[in-house]
Order: structure tokens, then C-alpha cells, then sequence
């Protein structure tokens, strides 16, 4: 499997413009900059940040409406770069933001 199922995922991930990461997994990326957004999945009653990231070149956004990462995400700059990780499932998912070395 090795190299094709790399190239797959970079392929998903390419094709989207909404960044998505694995339970368990650890991703670096470049922090852009963030907002605040209108929650489309409940009719814009509530606001989302929507972190804009660099992902293998190609921007892509990453809509969370989670306080404690709002509180990471704030100690990092924008352009620098980052690991996420991810850990848990739907409403259990928690995601912890580091510079990257």
C-alpha cells in the first residue's frame, strides 16, 4: 500500500475546500489567518471560526466552533506553521495546536 495510499489521501484532500483530519491522526500545516462565519448547519443562528489554512499548497478551511481551540489557535501567528492532531469522534473530538519545530 505504502506510497499509493499517500497519494490518494493528498489527492481527497486537494479536491476539497474544507480541511479534514483523521481520528489519530497529526498534520502540519501553514495557519493563514482566521474569522468569524455564520453556522450554515443551523441557518446562521450561530458563528463559527473559520481557520484558513495551507495544505500541501492549496488553502483550505476549517469551520470549528470549539472554544478551547479557539484559545490555542489565538498564541499562533498568522503564516506560521502548525501541527494539528486530532483525538476522539464526533462529539468527543478534540483537537490539540502546536507550533511546528
Amino acid at each position: 500500500m505504502g506510497n499509493s495510499s499517500e497519494v490518494l489521501k493528498r489527492f481527497a484532500s486537494s479536491k476539497s475546500k474544507y480541511f479534514d483530519l483523521p481520528d489519530g491522526e497529526e498534520m502540519k500545516v501553514k495557519y493563514l489567518y482566521a474569522e468569524e462565519v455564520p453556522n450554515n448547519f443551523d441557518g446562521g443562528k450561530t458563528i463559527l471560526i473559520r481557520y484558513h489554512l495551507e495544505v500541501n499548497g492549496v488553502e483550505q478551511y476549517w469551520d470549528r466552533s470549539s472554544r478551547s481551540l479557539a484559545k490555542q489557535m489565538a498564541k499562533i501567528s498568522d503564516g506560521e506553521f502548525i501541527c494539528i492532531k486530532r483525538t476522539g469522534e464526533k462529539s468527543k473530538t478534540e483537537y490539540f495546536v502546536r507550533k511546528a519545530e
